[in-house]
């Protein structure tokens, strides 16, 4: 099961930045991905319009969000969400009735189904999922995907796999930082026209500039039923979505719950979609592949591995044998912290350090943040006898 850390920096915020907090009149970076897409201070006063439901009124900041999602991911219909959880509920609900297949590792949300999809291992026939491999540090593609089709063969003689649904993220968040390669999704696309199953594409992490791309799924050449989008679309406000082709009675109109997309959060996403251009997708990708090309030359014994996408970067901690090593990554995060730069946990284990700068952050404090955690992270003492926080 992956459960992130999220240990809280002690005390309490008494001004916010643009990429900044301040506690305690010390002012930190926030790398932890809770400025989602752009930003802490995104909202202005001036976006402070009425949140009125879509399901009751009709508003031209939902309507012009919903065809400018259209036009951008080439889907033929959206429906809105509060969260990316209940928009991977809502696409997971297209399919209700046929096996669901996922991954080990995965995190789609807290609510009934997509958190039963996103735990446990192999078949799950009370439940009717397939809990497939996703190739990590300790698992190569080669072996996940032998293993894969051994799990499916076995599935397919208990379980309704044929015309099923398979929900997929394609960088593992919460996971560790697991990157799907080019070989896996060959292998994924296979699976889907074999078992003539829908495609799920989870994209609640790596959509919308932080994977270095607008929408992921499209550089690895996949075709899916549904794409999933969450609160970065919002700038952290309650708003997600389904993008998907064909009609289903499931949605009215174009909504999932009452305040799914309201005049308010529309009005929101319109202008951090205005934020995210072109220029500054390729800024998010080309300084993702320096930062890891960077992070990657430290020598740390305890460093086990860099990894990522974009910016989306993770950094594995094992100790002297090699294993997962939750209690020197918790010290090495909060020593990064105490220097002003702030990141979270993530893993099975706890032991992968998740860097998530925010999308639009100036280059110059960019890399004031990375110095700050390539320092520490050359730094391979032990921190004996010390409470760092």
């Amino acid at each position: 099961m992956v459960t992130p850390e999220f240990k809280q920096i002690r005390g309490r915020i008494r001004t916010v930045g643009k990429y900044t907090v301040d506690i305690r009149r010390k002012e930190y970076l926030d790398f932890s991905g809770a400025a989602m897409a752009v930003g802490h201070n995104f909202v202005t006063p001036s976006d402070l319009t009425s949140p009125v439901s879509f399901l009751v009124f009709r508003n031209s900041y939902t309507e012009r969000l919903m065809g400018k999602l259209k036009t951008m991911s080439g889907f033929s219909n959206v429906a809105f969400a509060t969260s990316g959880t209940e928009a991977c509920d809502a696409a997971l609900q297209m399919n209700y009735g046929k096996a669901y297949i996922s991954f080990e590792g995965a995190y789609h949300g807290l609510d009934y189904i997509t958190y039963l999809v996103s735990n446990g291992t192999g078949i799950d026939r009370k439940n009717g999922i397939v809990h497939l491999k996703f190739p990590n540090s300790e698992v190569s593609e080669e072996y996940a995907i032998q293993e894969n089709e051994r799990i499916l063969k076995k599935a397919s003689r208990v379980l309704d796999t044929e015309g099923g649904t398979v929900i997929t993220e394609l960088v593992q968040s919460d996971g560790g930082i697991n990157v799907m390669g080019k070989q896996f999704a060959s292998s994924l696309k296979e699976m889907v026209r074999d078992f003539n199953l829908r495609l799920i594409v989870d994209e609640v992490y790596t959509a919308l500039g932080r994977s270095g791309e607008m929408f992921l799924y499209k550089s690895y050449g996949l075709r899916p039923n549904s794409v999933c989008l969450g609160k970065a679309l919002g700038a952290g406000l309650p708003l997600g979505a389904v993008l998907y082709n064909g009609d289903y009675p499931l949605y009215k109109n174009n909504v999932v719950s009452m305040q799914a997309a309201t005049m308010f959060t529309a009005r929101v996403a319109l202008k951090v979609l205005s934020r995210i251009t072109e220029e500054e997708v390729r800024y998010v990708r080309e300084m993702g592949k320096e930062i890891i090309e960077r992070l990657q030359e430290i020598r740390n014994e305890r460093i086990k591995e860099v990894r990522g996408r974009g910016f989306m970067i993770g950094v594995e901690f094992v100790d002297s044998r090699g294993k997962p090593d939750p209690e020197y990554s918790l010290k090495m995060r909060n020593r990064i912290a105490k220097k002003g730069v702030v990141c979270t946990l993530v893993g099975a284990k706890n032991n992968v350090l998740k860097i998530t700068p925010p999308v639009t952050i100036p280059r110059r404090m960019l890399e004031r943040g990375v110095s700050i955690i390539a320092d520490e992270l050359k730094a391979t003492q032990e921190f004996k006898g010390r409470r760092l926080h």
